[in-house]
């Protein structure tokens, strides 16, 4: 298994509901005492999951990762997930959210252009629910994958329809992005992943071969928008932290195949960066840097 889209949510959709049953009845420290034998579970049974973490950390950390540190990092995902769940029914004064850099998206936006917000699967792209309401009511269209195996968002009562959604994988997708960019919104994608079918460059991500998507930022060159990185980060506890980085001008607007290229390379060196201060936060359980053998 190399694609990422290969591995499905796991966990049976009973469990998932009784986690949630008891977020909401029983409360969150509770919840957060039971996440222990549930990720203790999922470490000693889910082996793809295990073994892309201890080729993460070992990466970053310079060390073979030890068993504590895989559990510390499948464990800070487990949190966040059980977090959606309030999320989701707009208990944000649970949280403790540190908000950075929002003057720059104003900066940016300023006489009604539009942006393109890069995420990634470091932190929780369900943050992004947050980061819409600290941006006062600025009109965000949110690009993403509708994945009928994900069973939590659904039993955890996340309506992926209440945001402003243009669903990828479809001919108009990148049309209706391109429409809203052009008519002052701001369009959120994530970029660190490649779908089977679609385009990639190779960029060097902790000093290993990475294949990562173009077609986010031939978005923003045909759009000329600007772009910025965002990042939805636990922080342990109820604490989260949201921020926005500049990243620098989108490539030409007639820049394709390896004219991107440059843009790529900036995309994976800001997502290393923040991967080196956050590593518990990296979301992508399976063999990352395997999944870019082969050609682009």
């Amino acid at each position: 298994m190399k694609r990422w889209s290969d591995k499905a949510e796991r966990g049976s959709a009973w469990l998932i509901a009784l986690i949630v049953w008891l977020a909401r009845v029983a409360g969150r420290p509770l919840c957060r005492g039971l996440l222990y034998p549930i990720v203790f579970y999922f470490v000693a049974t889910d082996a793809t999951a295990r073994r892309a973490s201890a080729e993460f950390l070992a990466t970053v950390n310079g060390r073979p990762a030890r068993l504590r540190d895989i559990f510390a990092h499948i464990y800070s995902f487990a949190a966040t997930l059980l977090d959606r769940v309030y999320m989701a029914a707009g208990e944000f004064d649970r949280f403790e959210v540190t908000i950075e850099g929002l003057p720059l998206v104003d900066r940016l936006t300023e006489g009604g252009r539009g942006c393109v917000l890069l995420g990634s699967h470091l932190g929780s792209f369900d943050l992004l629910m947050l980061a819409h309401r600290a941006m006062d009511g600025r009109p965000v269209s949110v690009m993403m994958q509708f994945d009928p195996r994900a069973r939590l968002r659904r039993i955890a009562g996340i309506d992926e329809h209440a945001l402003n959604v243009i669903a990828l994988g479809r001919p108009e997708s990148y049309l209706r992005a391109h429409e809203a960019l052009e008519r002052g919104e701001i369009v959120g994608l994530l970029a660190d992943r490649v779908d089977g079918a679609g385009a990639s460059l190779p960029a060097q991500f902790f000093g290993k071969r990475a294949l990562l998507p173009v077609a986010p930022h031939v978005l923003a060159a045909r759009a000329q928008a600007p772009v910025v990185m965002c990042f939805g980060l636990y922080e342990g506890g109820n604490r989260y932290r949201i921020e926005f980085a500049e990243f620098g001008p989108a490539a030409p607007g007639s820049a394709r195949g390896a004219a991107l290229q440059p843009v790529v390379d900036r995309y994976a060196s800001l997502l290393e960066q923040y991967a080196r201060r956050y590593p518990l936060n990296w979301f992508n359980f399976y063999p990352y840097w395997a999944a870019s053998e082969g050609p682009a």
